[in-house]
């Protein structure tokens, strides 16, 4: 009898988790399309984004034409649902990203949330103050920004 209990709890325990969405993973950047349509891969462009249980943390890496390099690495907080996302960066190093120099500056917001909408087996939406569009799916996602470029990430793990 306890065997079926068991068998029944382990049961439902994967059927909540199964509807649950979830974009937990380990992503890695295979490639920058520019809006000109160049094609940026690595090693000129190398960066790994980890999302779990609730922590994010993103290392980027992009070698700009002039050879200076610019980088981030940011560590934070998220929560998910199918409609809503939300993110409280806790620390961030920018170095030649937005603007010329290091700097630790949080982007401002006013709302740390934002809505999710769901379509053709894709998460959509745009983390608040980062000025990104980010399209989840199983295998990956992308993140686009405004006409410059739109990144490919693979999911890894």
């Amino acid at each position: 009898m306890r065997f079926l209990v068991v068998i029944g709890l382990c049961s439902l325990t994967a059927a909540l988790f199964a509807d649950t969405p979830s974009i937990d993973g380990t992503y890695e950047l295979t490639e920058r399309v520019m809006a000109d349509g160049t094609v940026r891969r690595p090693p000129e462009i190398v960066a790994l984004y980890t999302m779990t249980d609730g922590r994010f943390s993103l290392n980027l890496f992009v070698k700009n034409g002039d050879g200076t390099v610019a980088s981030e690495s940011t560590v934070g907080r998220y929560t998910f649902s199918a409609d809503k996302y939300c993110e409280w960066i806790v620390y961030t190093t920018r170095n030649n990203l937005d603007k010329p120099g290091v700097t630790n500056e949080i982007p401002a917001v006013s709302d740390h949330c934002t809505a999710v909408t769901a379509k053709e087996g894709r998460f959509n939406f745009s983390p608040p103050g980062e000025g990104v569009e980010v399209s989840f799916g199983a295998d990956g996602f992308t993140a686009k920004i405004g006409g410059e470029f739109v990144d490919h990430w693979k999911k890894v793990r």
